[in-house]
C-alpha cells in the first residue's frame, strides 16, 4: 500500500504541471470580441515597436517558437489568427525570446546546446526502455542496467528544462509582459489573463518534459517510431 501511495504521488507530481498548463491555455483560448487584434497582429506590432526588423514572422503546424538560427518567429494557426488572450500571450512570449536574441543575452547562448542535450537524453532513454524488454529473457542483468541508464538519461533531459527555466522566465516576465502592457491596451481582467498565460508559457517546456516521462507514446516519438502530431 505504501508503494502504491508513493507511485501515485510521483505520477501526480509529474502529470499535474502539464494538466495545469493545458488548463490555462484552454481557459483563455476562447475568442474575445473585445480584443482588436490576433496573436499574429500583436507579434507584428511588438516586433515593429522593438525595431526587430531582422525577425520574420511565419506560421508553423507545430508548436509556436522562436528560431534563433533563422531569426524567425513561428506561430501556430490558432496563435497567429485567433483573438484570444492565449494567442496574444503566446505571441508576446515568443517575441520575448526574439528580444533576448537581439540583446545577445548571456544565458541564451547555452539554450540550444542544452535543448540538444535534452533531446539526446530522451532518444537514448526511450531507446533503452524499448530495448530492455527484448533483452530481459536472455540477459536480465544487462536489461536492468539498461533500464537504469535509460531512466537516468530521461530524468536528466527533464532536469535540463528546469535549468532553462530562468531563460523562459526572463523572456516572459522581464521582457514580453512589460512590452505587452505598454503597447497593448488591456483591461485589468485581460492583464490578469495575460499573466496567467505568460506563466504557463514559461513553465510549459518543463511541464511537458515531466509528463513525457510517463508517456509511452513519447518514447516512440523520440526514437522515430511514431509521427509527431501537429501541435496547437
Amino acid at each position: 500500500m505504501d508503494l502504491l501511495i508513493v507511485g501515485l504521488t510521483v505520477v501526480l507530481l509529474l502529470a499535474a504541471p502539464k494538466l495545469w498548463a493545458r488548463y490555462v491555455f484552454y481557459k483563455h483560448s476562447r475568442s474575445d470580441h473585445a480584443l482588436n487584434c490576433s496573436g499574429g497582429d500583436v507579434a507584428r506590432q511588438l516586433l515593429a515597436r522593438l525595431r526587430l526588423h531582422r525577425v520574420s514572422l511565419d506560421q508553423t503546424p507545430h508548436r509556436s517558437h522562436y528560431n534563433s538560427r533563422t531569426r524567425t518567429l513561428l506561430l501556430t494557426e490558432h496563435t497567429m489568427n485567433r483573438r484570444s488572450m492565449t494567442a496574444i500571450g503566446r505571441a508576446a512570449f515568443e517575441v520575448g525570446h526574439a528580444l533576448q536574441h537581439h540583446r545577445d543575452e548571456g544565458l541564451l547562448h547555452y539554450k540550444e546546446g542544452l535543448l540538444r542535450l535534452a533531446r539526446l537524453g530522451e532518444v537514448g532513454g526511450s531507446g533503452g526502455l524499448l530495448l530492455a524488454p527484448f533483452l530481459a529473457p536472455f540477459t536480465p542483468v544487462i536489461a536492468a542496467l539498461l533500464i537504469f541508464c535509460a531512466l537516468v538519461s530521461m530524468i536528466t533531459g527533464a532536469a535540463i528544462h528546469l535549468v532553462l527555466l530562468p531563460i523562459e522566465w526572463q523572456a516572459g516576465f522581464a521582457l514580453a509582459m512589460p512590452v505587452l502592457e505598454q503597447h497593448q491596451p488591456l483591461n485589468p481582467a485581460q492583464r490578469r489573463a495575460a499573466r496567467e498565460v505568460m506563466l504557463a508559457c514559461t513553465c510549459s517546456r518543463l511541464a511537458f518534459a515531466l509528463s513525457d516521462l510517463l508517456d509511452g507514446r513519447h518514447w516512440l516519438k523520440a526514437v522515430g517510431l511514431k509521427r509527431k502530431p501537429h501541435a496547437e
